[in-house]
């Protein structure tokens, strides 16, 4: 389906689900039906229509007297009763400016009315000021007309958002981390540190929010997006279940963490499973009884009270893990990582920022390096090599597909230009034979044969054949169902038994996919 009309799906959905039925109803589906565009909500696209809004949720604020705690839906009933006492010009804005009230008053602005309208597909959110919101879609970037009235009201959602998870934001502090209920992750800049100007000449704040699904992204999943074939598929749940320790590389938003939630799904529920993260977005797809989750905590408002990834994964190591997984390193804590990998707790991973598998072992050096100083350069790279056992590289293309490009193993040898030297299992290629440079089209190839990947899985009672890297052998489906048997996703915390139900609804229209046809999840 292309990318416009989903978004249009998405938007008549989202006026059907909040529109009371009625000819007005009717109406307003057939003004959007006919737009020839993004269809956007109309009173952000017209300057008079927002205003209205505007005018019309002064008045209600005026009016409204807050004696009790407020509901979703009684400010809903009074804003429909409302929004009556004026003359609208379009029936569609009736909806839109009944959200526009509520969402204003009870969640968080125009954020919360791209949520409802985008669905699953969307990825992130970015404001760049109040007068410029972008999002980006089923990995695509797309600019909205969506905005803020003012400053003020951007800065008051901000403040709302953060007060959800005890955080604030001021002059003193201009940046903050933190989640909303959903999960959603958000990261904000505010001045002097964000230093855009608004159409208003003045320094306006950013805003970020990463959106995570509600309904878990599972590993056939990314078999059915092209992100793996079942080759690669099969080798990544021997993988795992042989304790290798994987190392997750990528650059923003292409989908590691989504990755390594789908793979976690292949761990033995009797290893206990650690994991450690900034900001929680991990949800490892095991049973409860086999996770821990650590969560950091910023400073407070005197500078004490940090709890870092580093402490954090100080006390995991004394708290009985068999693995360990770290949500993204990025410092210091790269050194008790790699400690914790080579001390007793095989199948530990994490994800760290990089544009190829070469460039990942450099990151980690680095970042070792920054952390010890003083460190002798062939101690930290004997550290890795006997640390990381596989590298797993995920790029995000043009056409928004996300793909595992390359799987490296590091060799115990280092190159005459001092790198690591590193032996490529497999890799993507893409098609030359066209001349769109969109088209992110290509096949997997199985490169070179593994030693050290296969010999550490044989040592912890997985056997692997090594036919698996000549490109003439073939994993059939069945094979790779057989596997899957043992790892139905009803086991892992949180699973409802309508989910699948409702991944096949959210993702899949066709009816083609793998998804619905294999047999060990219906």
């Amino acid at each position: 389906m292309a990318l416009k009309e989903k978004i249009k799906g998405r938007l008549l959905h989202s006026v059907q689900a909040t529109k009371e039925v009625s000819e007005s109803s009717v109406i307003a589906q057939d003004e959007f039906a006919v737009c020839s565009e993004l269809c956007f909500p109309l009173m952000y696209k017209n300057e008079e229509y927002f205003q209205l809004a505007c005018e019309i949720y002064d008045a209600f604020v005026e009016k409204l007297n807050i004696k009790s705690q407020l509901t979703e839906k009684m400010i809903r009933e009074v804003v429909v009763k409302h929004i009556s006492e004026f003359s609208i010009p379009k029936a569609a804005l009736k909806t839109e400016i009944a959200d526009f009230v509520t969402d204003n008053l009870l969640n968080y602005g125009p954020i919360s009315t791209i949520i409802r309208m985008a669905g699953p597909d969307l990825n992130d959110i970015i404001v760049n000021t109040k007068d410029y919101i972008d999002v980006i879609y089923d990995g695509q970037t797309i600019a909205t007309p969506f905005r803020f009235r003012s400053e003020e009201e951007l800065k008051r959602i901000i403040n709302r958002m953060l007060s959800e998870s005890n955080r604030k934001i001021d002059e003193s502090s201009p940046i903050a981390s933190a989640k909303l209920p959903d999960g959603s992750r958000i990261e904000i800049q505010i001045p002097p540190v964000a230093a855009n100007l608004d159409k208003d000449g003045k320094a306006g704040s950013y805003l970020t929010v990463r959106k995570f699904r509600e309904i878990p992204l599972l590993f056939e999943t990314l078999i059915d997006s092209q992100m793996i074939d079942l080759k690669i598929a099969y080798f990544l749940c021997k993988a795992i279940q042989g304790k290798l320790n994987i190392v997750i590389s990528g650059g923003t938003s292409s989908g590691k963490t989504t990755f390594l939630n789908a793979i976690t799904r292949f761990i033995d529920e009797g290893d206990q499973l650690l994991t450690i993260e900034d900001t929680k977005e991990m949800k490892p797809q095991m049973p409860c009884h086999s996770i821990r989750s650590f969560e950091t905590r910023p400073p407070n408002e005197e500078g004490a009270g940090e709890i870092s990834i580093e402490s954090l994964l100080r006390t995991a190591l004394r708290s009985s893990p068999r693995r360990i997984i770290v949500g993204e390193c990025r410092g210091p804590e790269i050194v008790t990582m790699l400690n914790a990998m080579n001390t007793g707790h095989p199948g530990s991973m994490t994800t760290i920022h990089a544009d190829d598998t070469k460039e990942a072992i450099v990151r980690i050096e680095n970042m070792f390096l920054e952390a010890r100083p003083t460190a002798n350069m062939s101690f930290v790279r004997s550290q890795i090599i006997s640390a990381v056992d596989l590298i797993v590289q995920i790029v995000r293309f043009p056409d928004g597909k996300r793909r595992v490009v390359k799987i490296s193993e590091p060799e115990k040898r280092v190159e005459e230009n001092g790198i690591v030297s590193m032996l490529d299992l497999f890799e993507f290629k893409r098609s030359l034979d066209t001349d769109n440079p969109m088209d992110s089209s290509g096949n997997f190839m199985a490169i070179s044969a593994s030693t050290r990947s296969t010999a550490k899985m044989l040592q912890n009672g997985v056997v692997l054949d090594k036919s698996i890297f000549d490109n003439d052998f073939v994993v059939t489906r069945e094979q790779l169902i057989e596997e899957l048997r043992s790892f139905h996703p009803k086991r892992m915390c949180g699973w409802k038994a309508n989910y699948m139900t409702e991944i096949v609804k959210a993702t899949y229209t066709s009816g083609q996919n793998l998804l619905e046809r294999w047999p060990n999840l219906q």
